[in-house]
C-alpha cells in the first residue's frame, strides 16, 4: 500500500511539475508574423536594429561581414531614408570604418551610435573593436566618420583559438551610462555578460565579466530600454526579457516566449512596453511585453 501511494504521489508531483514547466515553456513557440518588410534589397543581411533617442521616427539597422561600412536609416514602416540631395543609394556610409563581423549596435541618451565589430565565430580575432559615431541626421547625411574608437579584449579568454568556444558576440547594449556585452557560445547553450568598465582610446581594454545565464541558445542581439531597467535579449528561437534596477539581470524577474521568426539577429525597444525584431529575410515584427511569460 505504501508503495501504491509513493507511486500516485510520484505521478501527481511529475504532473504538476509538467504543468508548471508548460505555463513557463510553450509547447509550440510562437510564430511571428511581420507588420512590414525592409523596402531596400540591400538590407539583406540585417543583424542590428536601434531606435534614435535624437530623431524622431528614425531607426537604424546594419548588415554583417561582406557589406561595406555603412548603416541604414529607415522609418518604422520600413521605408529607407535617404539624404535628400542623394537618393541613388541609400545608407550613411563611414568611411574610416571597416565592417568586419559587424553584429550588433546600440546608442545612448548622449546621441551617440555604438557598433560592435565583435562577431568572433572561430574565438580567433585579435582585433575587436567598438565604433563611436554620432547619430547622423538621415535627411542631410550620406557620409559620417568614427568619432571613437574603443579596442577590447576578453581577459578569461588565453587561447586563440579558444576552448571551449565562447568568445563571439552578437550583441552589445548601453544601460545606465555604461555599454554592455553578451557572448554566443557554441560549446553550451549559455551566454556570459560582460560590461565596459575601461574605454580608453589607443589602449586594448579589457572587459569585466559580471556573471552568466543558461539562456538555452546562442544570443544574436540585446538592447536595454531607456532607463537601463529592462534588457531584452534575442536568441534564435526565444525572446528574454530581465528587469533589475542594478546591472544584475540574471538575478532579477525573468521573462520567455518562445517564438520563431525565420533567422532572426536584430532586437530593439519600440517604447517601454514595445519591442521591435528584424531577420536577415527583410521582415520586421513587433512583439509586446505582456505576451513573454514568468520563467522565475
Amino acid at each position: 500500500m505504501k508503495k501504491i501511494f509513493l507511486i500516485l504521489l510520484i505521478i501527481i508531483s511529475s504532473q504538476i511539475l509538467i504543468s508548471k514547466t508548460y505555463k513557463q515553456f510553450p509547447s509550440e513557440p510562437i510564430t511571428l508574423k511581420p507588420y512590414t518588410s525592409f523596402d531596400y534589397e540591400e538590407i539583406d543581411e540585417s543583424s542590428a536594429i536601434i531606435k534614435s533617442r535624437i530623431w524622431e521616427n528614425v531607426y537604424w539597422t546594419l548588415n554583417d561581414s561582406g557589406d561595406e561600412a555603412r548603416i541604414f536609416p529607415f522609418n518604422h514602416d520600413g521605408k529607407v531614408l535617404r539624404a535628400n540631395w542623394y537618393k541613388e543609394e541609400a545608407g550613411v556610409y563611414i568611411p574610416d570604418a571597416v565592417n568586419v563581423d559587424w553584429e550588433d549596435m546600440t546608442t545612448d541618451d548622449q546621441g551617440n551610435i555604438y557598433i560592435g565589430a565583435c562577431g568572433n565565430n572561430d574565438n580567433i580575432r585579435r582585433d575587436l573593436a567598438i565604433y563611436i559615431i554620432k547619430d547622423p541626421f538621415p535627411a542631410s547625411t550620406s557620409k559620417t566618420r568614427v568619432f571613437q574608437t574603443i579596442d577590447f579584449y576578453y581577459p578569461e579568454q588565453t587561447e586563440f583559438p579558444a576552448n571551449p568556444n565562447n568568445f563571439d558576440c552578437e550583441a552589445i547594449f548601453w544601460a545606465k551610462g555604461k555599454l554592455y556585452l553578451l557572448t554566443k557560445h557554441r560549446a553550451d547553450s549559455k551566454t556570459c555578460l560582460y560590461r565596459f568598465d575601461e574605454m580608453e582610446l589607443f589602449k586594448n581594454n579589457p572587459i569585466t565579466k559580471l556573471g552568466s545565464f543558461e539562456i538555452g541558445g546562442m544570443v544574436t542581439s540585446a538592447e536595454a530600454s531607456n532607463d537601463g531597467k529592462k534588457l531584452a535579449v534575442l536568441t534564435y528561437n526565444s525572446v528574454w526579457l530581465f528587469e533589475s534596477e542594478t546591472d544584475d539581470y540574471f538575478n532579477g524577474k525573468i521573462s520567455i516566449l518562445p517564438i520563431k521568426a525565420k533567422q532572426c539577429e536584430a532586437i530593439c525597444f519600440d517604447d517601454d512596453e514595445t519591442l521591435l525584431i528584424t531577420n536577415e529575410q527583410m521582415e520586421i515584427f513587433e512583439l509586446k511585453i505582456y505576451q513573454l511569460l514568468p520563467y522565475n
